[in-house]
C-alpha cells in the first residue's frame, strides 16, 4: 500500500516537472550580427483556388500558413514568387486579403505590393503571432489563359527590420483549358 502511494507521488512530481519544462517560453534565434530568425519555421498548408478554369475572371487563390507556437517570432510578411506556369499571373493588389484561424469574418489589415513581375509581397500591419494560422486570399485579374500547373514559392519573414527569411514551401495550382466542344454547345 505504501509503495503504491509513493509511486503515485513520484509520478505526480515527474508530471509537474515535465509540465514546467514544457511551459518554458521559446527564445528568439538571434545571430551575432543581430539578425532575427524563426526558431520554429512556419508551414505552408493548403493551397487552393475557387475556380480552376483557364481565363476565369472571379477566382480567389487561398494560401494557408501555420505559424507554430515555437516560432519565437511573429510572422511579419510573406513573399509569393510564381516559379512555374506558361503565363504570368497578375494580381489585383487592392483585393488581396487575409484572415486568422479559418474565420473569414476575422480579416486582418495588410499591404500587398509587387516586388517584381512574378512576385507578390504581403506585409501584415499587425504581425501574426506564434500559434496562429493565417490564410491569404489573392485575387488575380483573371486566371492564366493557358491551362497547366502553376507553382508559387512561398517565403516567410519574421517581423522586424533585420530578419532572415525562410522558404516554407511551394504552392501548386492546376488550371484546365475549356474544351473545344464545351465552348460551342
Amino acid at each position: 500500500m505504501k509503495r503504491s502511494h509513493r509511486s503515485r507521488l513520484s509520478l505526480g512530481v515527474i508530471a509537474a516537472i515535465a509540465g514546467g519544462l514544457l511551459a518554458v517560453p521559446v527564445k528568439a534565434v538571434q545571430f551575432s550580427d543581430g539578425t532575427i530568425h524563426f526558431a520554429g519555421v512556419p508551414r505552408l498548408g493548403k493551397v487552393s483556388t475557387t475556380d480552376n478554369q483557364a481565363w476565369a475572371w472571379s477566382a480567389t487563390y487561398y494560401f494557408t500558413i501555420q505559424v507554430p507556437a515555437d516560432a519565437s517570432e511573429p510572422l511579419g510578411r510573406v513573399v509569393m514568387q510564381q516559379t512555374e506556369g506558361v503565363d504570368s499571373i497578375d494580381f489585383n493588389l487592392k483585393r488581396t486579403f487575409a484572415y486568422l484561424d479559418g474565420d473569414k469574418n476575422q480579416t486582418i489589415p495588410l499591404q500587398a505590393t509587387n516586388t517584381d513581375k512574378d512576385a507578390l509581397n504581403v506585409q501584415f500591419d499587425t504581425p501574426i503571432e506564434p500559434g496562429k494560422t493565417v490564410t491569404l486570399g489573392l485575387r488575380p485579374y483573371n486566371n492564366p489563359h493557358t491551362g497547366g500547373v502553376y507553382l508559387f514559392g512561398v517565403t516567410a519573414f519574421p517581423a522586424g527590420e533585420k530578419v532572415q527569411s525562410q522558404f516554407i514551401g511551394t504552392g501548386r495550382l492546376q488550371f484546365y483549358d475549356r474544351s473545344f466542344w464545351h465552348d460551342r454547345w
